[in-house]
């Protein structure tokens, strides 16, 4: 693994908590020193592993295997995109990354039995690249959810669980980035879009100065 130069922060939330938007405004805000990434994603090779994940066939499959699924197409983005931006000492910023699946993928779906494998694989999979700092963009449930149905875009079959399962996701994320690992933070994402966007970029300017 190559040693980080730059400064890695993920920026993570339950679904209608901003952020995509968020990440990419301070990605502008910041300039060329940035870069914006995504999960599932971020590579070409982990983008078309993120086209199973979110296909409606992905319902057909058990928690194993989308677990297995995230680590794969995180292992290619690291190794594709993450680092080499390190490595030139940029600003990475990542919409989601294993917080997610911790919250996702453990919490929200009851899968208490993977959650030393997630720790194991983490160690193996990340190495040296492991965020700097994780900013969670916090809001209700129930509002992200109306925020999400309200864009009318295409909903994924993540997107379409009931309120518990957000409501999971929410208990996932607040546990693995205040008490799971170091440089945790907590914005109220229930504030004017442009206020969590100043607060976030305020945040990311003291993290990566």
């Amino acid at each position: 693994m190559t040693s980080k130069k730059g400064t890695f922060i993920v920026i993570d939330g339950g679904d209608g908590s901003g952020t995509t938007t968020v990440s990419k405004e301070i990605v502008k805000a910041i300039g060329w020193g940035a870069v914006y990434t995504r999960e599932p994603g971020g590579s070409p090779y982990a983008e078309k592993i993120r086209d199973l994940i979110l296909s409606d066939d992905a319902k057909m499959t058990d928690a194993e295997t989308q677990f297995a699924l995230f680590w794969a197409a995180r292992r290619d983005h690291i190794r594709k995109v993450i680092e080499p931006a390190l490595a030139e000492g940029k600003v990475v910023i990542c919409d989601r990354f294993d917080s997610s699946t911790y919250a996702y993928q453990i919490v929200a779906h009851g899968q208490n039995q993977l959650a030393d494998l997630f720790w194991q694989v983490r160690d193996t999979f990340l190495g040296e690249c492991v965020p700097d700092a994780y900013i969670l963009l916090d809001v209700d449930p129930e509002v992200g959810i109306a925020r999400a149905h309200s864009r009318g875009e295409k909903l994924n079959h993540l997107d379409k669980k009931k309120l518990d399962f957000h409501k999971g996701v929410a208990k996932g994320l607040h546990e693995f980035i205040t008490n799971k690992v170091d440089g945790g933070i907590v914005i109220d994402a229930s504030q004017s879009l442009e206020s969590v966007i100043q607060e976030t970029l305020n945040k990311v300017k003291e993290i990566a100065q």
